[in-house]
């Protein structure tokens, strides 16, 4: 056979060979494999258990009254542990440093417990469920918008009204779909962290905060808040007192203006004290780092069958926020001042309050 002829016979060989290949792959349209699809992320393992850190330090100076007072002391000292004991199910438990101030071990430094309780997620849609020792309803929100706790304590706490930002109970939250608000409401002992319950009366509170344009831009960090607490110190001894609140929470500015109102009776012979007062808060910053300016004022009536007994407090100073990952650090310098009208007896106070809050 001619060479050609030979050549011509390998190629059509050769044809017949590719060309099933070549059909069999338009007919699947697959020239290459498929990739393969990742994996579900597998259920992590529990309990899952974190540990951090907040404490408050500070140096303070007594410029009047007490002018020849100056020390320093740690203010807060928590150790929070945290985890997931499994899927919506979790737990914290704090111990809290406090300076003991009675007793044989007046002037020592001591752990108590602070938060010790169980959460459940997500029984609805956006909530959760606590029991135990934990937060009531209004002094960690408000904590979470004026974030000077290391200055003081909230204007509720520090006049007395509410004891302590934690309390043996159980507590729901749930917060409205788009982000428009939530609501807080629990069942407490009512005699705070630090004291045990002395009779059979509770505590129910309730918090309702709407935020009335959660997509409008620059207002939308504006915020309504309600707050009501039905308690009792034992039977004809009412402990009733109610908050309202606007706030607003910019990058740049942080504004609340609250109103506090309210009757109490701790003791079973005395007559019902009515009391109110108002409090304003601001801070100007570059955000959340870098430098703040904040100042604070209060008015307070412990009650109002008492005449010229109010007292008024003002807080002005600077602050320097530094923040890493899950690390932050503030310094702050304030000035606080306090007068007592002349129906309160008491000396007016004036102090100067270098702290630090330290969080990891």
């Amino acid at each position: 056979m001619p060479e050609n002829w030979l050549q011509i016979a390998r190629l059509a060989a050769f044809s017949l060979a590719v060309s099933p290949l070549a059909l069999h792959a338009q007919s699947t349209g697959n020239v290459s494999p498929a990739a393969p699809q990742p994996a579900a992320a597998p259920e992590p393992q529990y309990p899952r258990i974190s540990v951090g850190i907040l404490t408050y330090l500070q140096y303070d100076a007594e410029l009047k009254n007490r002018d020849e007072y100056n020390a320093f002391d740690v203010t807060r000292g928590y150790i929070n542990v945290t985890g997931d004991l499994a899927k919506n199910v979790k737990f914290r438990l704090t111990p809290d440093l406090r300076r003991i101030t009675d007793g044989s071990l007046a002037g020592s430094l001591v752990f108590r417990l602070k938060f010790g309780f169980v959460e459940f997620d997500e029984l609805t849609p956006r909530s959760w469920l606590r029991f135990g020792l934990h937060q009531t309803p209004w002094l960690d929100f408000e904590e979470s918008i004026n974030r000077y706790r290391v200055q003081g304590m909230m204007f509720a706490e520090r006049e007395g009204i509410i004891p302590g930002s934690g309390d043996f109970g159980v507590g729901y939250l749930s917060r409205f779909p788009g982000n428009y608000g939530e609501i807080n409401v629990g069942v407490y002992n009512g005699e705070g962290f630090a004291r045990a319950e002395t009779d059979k009366g509770k505590s129910v509170q309730v918090r309702a905060t709407i935020r009335p344009m959660p997509r409008g831009g620059v207002v939308s960090g504006l915020r309504f808040s309600g707050f009501h607490d039905a308690g009792s110190f034992g039977e004809d001894r009412p402990r009733r007192h109610g908050i309202g609140m606007v706030s607003y929470e910019h990058p740049h500015f942080v504004g609340t203006a609250e109103w506090l109102a309210g009757t109490r009776r701790p003791a079973p012979l005395a007559a019902n004290a009515d009391f109110r007062g108002y409090s304003l808060f601001a801070e100007v910053r570059e955000g959340m780092q870098g430098w703040a300016g904040l100042a604070r004022f209060e008015n307070f009536d412990p009650d109002r069958r008492i005449g010229d007994n109010s007292h008024q407090r003002a807080i002005a100073g600077v602050a320097y926020w530094l923040r890493w990952t899950s690390v932050r650090i503030g310094l702050v310098l304030t000035d606080e001042d306090v007068r007592y009208d002349a129906g309160a007896a008491r000396a007016n106070e004036n102090r100067l309050l270098f702290q630090t809050h330290v969080q990891f």
